[in-house]
């Protein structure tokens, strides 16, 4: 009888560390590495969410890696360097008007989070012509955000000197060392406080239906990954609510990873906070998108249409809202 009770035990043991291996395994599967822009208060919603635990509590691990600049955040994108990317919807649809078969299945910046920054002797767009203005890169989002500015006022982009100098810190820092004469870049207190410097415009006030950002992955990708990518959506989501209702946890959570203090830290979060950059739910405005799309064409930063049915995916978002719910801005 004890020989039974010891064979009985070893295989219970045995079945154990079998469940164990395959439950490891599952969670190993549900993993994702995803590419974002340089890090700044734009882009610190996944950190967020990782710190307080969101990713965790959804069952899903994921690796943040941030690039530089949107060209190369789009680059690792279509390497499969990254499973998926929070990358410019412009450069997404260029992409995809080359060929590459991408989906766009939500985001997580509803809009616009730029002021233009200038010496002091620009005041109006015209006075670009000329100018010296820094670019992340040819087609990245600064570039493409300057060329619709331009449009809007029928002005000639080849007028402006276009500096590729490399992320929104990069940019800001060329900007005060007198190495261009103005630029795009997030509310900085450093930069509202240089006597060379103003604001000339708040962007999304010039560009209400722009969409900067927008979350791409190959087709094959969201079919092999739809579980973790939702957990992910969710966990963003959860993020950026809490964003908007709990501003000092907030400001505290997003300074272990932005340099300055609480305080400025604090006035750049009002100024996000006004423009209502984070989505709360998440999803995919399609009428934004196809904005997007007619932008890219003029501006020939995307060489052919591409059908929006087919590229647009909200299938995953969709299951997501259902769950959480959908809620309106503050």
């Amino acid at each position: 009888m004890r020989r039974l009770h010891e064979r009985v035990a070893a295989l219970i043991a045995a079945v154990g560390l079998a469940l164990g291996l395959v439950s490891a395994g599952a969670r190993a599967a549900e993993s994702l590495t995803v590419g974002f822009p340089s890090l700044s208060m734009s882009t610190i919603l996944p950190h967020i969410a990782q710190d307080l635990g969101y990713f965790e509590q959804e069952g899903v691990a994921v690796t943040i890696q941030h690039f530089e600049s949107g060209s190369i955040n789009m680059r690792a994108l279509l390497a499969r360097a990254v499973d998926l990317s929070d990358v410019e919807t412009s450069a997404i649809l260029g992409a995809a008007g080359n060929g590459a078969d991408l989906r766009i299945i939500g985001t997580h910046e509803w809009g616009l989070h730029f002021a233009l920054y200038a010496t002091k002797d620009i005041n109006s767009l015209k006075d670009l012509y000329g100018k010296r203005f820094a670019i992340s890169g040819i087609g990245g989002l600064p570039h493409v955000v300057i060329l619709a500015l331009l449009k809007e006022e029928n002005l000639d982009p080849d007028q402006v000197k276009m500096l590729a100098v490399g992320g929104q810190g990069a940019r800001l820092r060329a900007l005060i060392g007198g190495k261009v004469d103005a630029t795009v870049g997030e509310v900085r207190p450093e930069v509202e406080a240089d006597p060379k410097l103003h604001r000339l415009f708040i962007v999304p006030d010039k560009l209400p239906r722009y969409l900067s950002q927008s979350i791409a992955t190959y087709a094959d990708t969201l079919a092999a990954k739809a579980v973790a990518i939702a957990k992910f959506q969710r966990g963003l989501i959860r993020a950026a609510r809490f964003a908007y209702g709990n501003k000092d946890a907030f400001v505290k959570a997003a300074a272990k990873h932005l340099p300055g203090t609480l305080e400025d830290i604090g006035k750049v979060y009002d100024f996000y906070f006004a423009v209502r950059h984070w989505s709360i739910n998440g999803d995919v405005p399609v009428d934004r998108i196809d904005y997007m799309q007619n932008l890219g064409i003029d501006a020939k930063t995307q060489s052919r249409r591409v059908d929006l049915k087919r590229i647009v995916n909200t299938d995953s978002i969709s299951r997501v809202l259902d769950d959480l719910g959908r809620v309106k801005l503050p």
